[in-house]
């Protein structure tokens, strides 16, 4: 491939959702303009990257953002209001008061409603006496995006209409997208599609001061391109031929579930990707590149063969496609090159997790694309006791790491571990004598992993900012459907880590771990 890898200079990153930031004053969960303190605390950590979470707008119910309503649109909750012209004081004084006890999590609905009062009041403002500069700021910004912000902003003004009815359930010809059905929906809600335009341009102008905010101070921004839209989304109405909505996505049967995990994520139709040049992949990589400085391509095996069951669930097994393995890497590089084409500068990572051929972790190395080391699941299964490899051993070209969104936190794993595989991790590390494997994991253990990963050879490492700090609390519980899923808060605000000993002793000892494993300059 044309491009290396060494874009990204060795460093070290934290994974934290965007929802996760907290701060004194905030409604219940994390802004656009809270990523201005957490790149402030990554680098007091001596950390040089932020991992997020796709940003793509949900439904008001959808928690998950990897079953979104679009690929492209960022989420309106994450706008910071209080930023905005239409917001006064006031509003912003009741909505703190409504949404209640800033330590508890705030429900969904409740917060969903919070903010959509405040900025519906923004863009009245907007509407009603915006200058003529904003406004054309404005329609720029809408030809810019021309690709994808059409087909959202109808698509979320028919929702509304519609009262979030599916788009297979709409009247009519929309769903079929019969043009004169679309002409005549886009005159009725000019109104609202302007709105949901408007709110795109405050979002991604906020993005932009956050990149720059980075980049003056050497921080890298990365994103997640979720594996694929929900069956619901604007993508999925506009690019109908790039479905098979007769099957959906999952996975085949493994040791986590005997009849394999059914997603309900629309089945991408390949042979029709390939024949526009995969110009779904594309579009989504150009526009990645406006928001990140590397992404996380989710899911990346499904790029090489999917697998799908059909709508039957009792007389279907499931099966991948393509079958043919010749054909299958054929497809993933194509689809991998004409994504690596649209990211230029961006630096590409492949979630290469679950149960991926060794084949494809080649065909990825040939791409010079970095795949994962999770240190918990690096072993050698073949020999007897499975030992775990020693992060000295990982290759450069990877991301070592101790879990991700999907895991329970270090500290958890070990306490769940028995004395023996403890003791396996501690002689493959080379820390025998310096670690009690009969004690909780504190943070003298803890770091010694630390340091141990961190001096891998590998590129970058990437830690949930719970396995820096011993804390407990876990992002997602795969295959659950539960309140405290995709709700996971900073314990306490930035304003109160900056007065913390406890915080500002651990941050000193990370800073340290990650000055002398050459994963941060302060030059």
């Amino acid at each position: 491939s044309r491009r290396g890898f060494f874009m990204l200079q060795r460093s070290a990153g934290i994974l934290i959702p965007l929802f996760s930031l907290r701060t004194a004053d905030d409604l219940g969960r994390g802004e656009i303009m809270q990523m201005k303190p957490m790149i402030d605390f990554a680098i007091s950590i001596g950390h040089r990257m932020i991992q997020l979470l796709p940003l793509d707008e949900t439904a008001p119910s959808e928690a998950s953002p990897y079953s979104a309503l679009t690929l492209f649109a960022i989420d309106p909750l994450y706008i910071s209001a209080a930023e905005l012209n239409g917001v006064g004081r006031a509003a912003m004084r009741r909505a703190r008061k409504n949404a209640g006890d800033p330590a508890r999590r705030i429900p969904r609905e409740r917060y969903v409603a919070l903010k959509k009062e405040l900025l519906e009041r923004a863009f009245e403002a907007f509407a009603s006496r915006a200058r003529v500069r904003e406004r054309r700021a404005l329609d720029d910004f809408i030809q810019e995006n021309s690709y994808w912000i059409h087909d959202y902003a109808l698509f979320r003004a028919l929702k509304d209409r519609f009262a979030f009815r599916s788009w297979e359930e709409w009247p009519g010809d929309l769903p079929r997208r019969e043009q004169g059905a679309l002409a005549s929906a886009r005159r009725e809600l000019a109104q609202s599609i302007h709105k949901y335009c408007y709110f795109q341009f405050i979002a991604h102008r906020q993005w932009k001061s956050i990149r720059d905010y980075a980049k003056e101070r050497g921080v890298y921004i990365g994103g997640d391109l979720a594996f694929s839209p929900g069956r619901d989304s604007d993508v999925v109405w506009a690019h109908q031929e790039s479905f098979d909505l007769t099957r959906t996505i999952g996975t085949p049967p493994d040791a986590f579930s005997e009849t394999g995990q059914r997603w309900g994520l629309p089945m991408p139709n390949w042979a029709a990707m390939r024949a526009d040049g995969f110009e779904l992949w594309r579009s989504r990589a150009r526009h990645a590149r406006t928001l990140y400085d590397l992404v996380r391509i989710d899911h990346v095996v499904g790029l090489y063969r999917t697998f799908s069951f059909g709508s039957n669930d009792v007389e279907e097994k499931g099966k991948f496609t393509p079958e043919d393995e010749e054909e299958q890497r054929a497809q993933g590089e194509a689809v991998m090159r004409a994504i690596e084409d649209e990211a230029r500068e961006m630096q590409l990572i492949a979630e290469d997790l679950g149960t991926v051929p060794p084949w494809v972790r080649k065909s990825l190395t040939d791409l010079r694309i970095p795949g994962y080391k999770v240190m918990q699941w690096e072993r050698d299964w073949n020999a007897p006791e499975q030992p775990f490899i020693n992060p000295a051993d990982y290759p450069e070209l990877s991301l070592a790491t101790t879990g991700t969104h999907d895991t329970e936190a270090l500290t958890i794993w070990w306490r769940e571990q028995p004395v023996e595989e403890r003791e396996r991790l501690v002689q493959a590390f080379n820390l025998g004598g310096r670690v009690n494997v009969r004690a909780p994991l504190g943070m003298p253990v803890l770091n010694e992993i630390l340091r141990t990963l961190y001096a891998a050879p590998s590129i970058i490492t990437v830690l949930p900012i719970q396995d820096l700090f011993g804390w407990c609390a876990r992002i997602n519980l795969p295959g659950t459907v539960s309140e405290s899923n995709w709700t996971y808060r900073l314990p306490i605000p930035f304003e109160r880590m900056a007065s913390s000993r406890a915080i500002q002793s651990r941050s000193r000892d990370l800073r340290e771990i990650a000055i002398h494993s050459n994963r941060f300059s302060t030059s």
